[in-house]
């Protein structure tokens, strides 16, 4: 918990709600997808800075909520939400990592290649049955079922 903020407020649970309605977001959406077009006909370190402030604007558009704008509003409830958020994205990237350890193939160690006077006559190579790992299990599937068992 942070010093200054209250103890008294419950955490937040729903979403924030949208802050920027109607034609901001149009504005939003339009002057970040113009922005993208101009940063994209440039080089260097300006077209990439244009790009990224063009995904800021478009993100603002799409969802709805700009967190400048709440932030300005009620500075401690948007830092709550956001590490709320935070927390969340720890957890999907720790439930990625382990879905990610789980469908790793085991290393394959070379076969040493002998001279081609010794080597034996061709012989068919029986084959070898998959690991252990679940591969029949996707990602998806695997992320729901953590968090239904929450």
């Amino acid at each position: 918990m942070v010093a200054f903020e209250p103890q008294s407020h419950p955490e937040r649970r729903e979403p924030p709600r949208q802050n920027v309605r109607g034609l901001e977001r149009l504005l939003s959406i339009g002057g970040g997808l113009l922005l993208a077009v101009l940063g994209a006909s440039k080089h260097g370190q300006q077209g990439k800075r244009q790009l990224s402030v063009a995904g800021l604007l478009v993100l603002r558009g799409l969802s709805g909520h700009c967190s400048v704008k709440s932030a300005l509003d009620d500075p401690l409830e948007e830092i709550r939400y956001l590490r709320e958020r935070v927390q969340r994205l720890q957890e999907l990237v720790l439930m990625a990592e382990e879905v990610a350890d789980h469908t790793r193939a085991p290393a394959v160690t070379p076969m040493p290649v002998q001279p081609a006077s010794v080597q034996p006559a061709a012989q068919p190579v029986p084959p070898v049955p998959p690991a252990a790992a679940e591969f029949g299990t996707p990602i998806a599937d695997e992320f729901a079922s953590r968090e239904q068992s929450r």
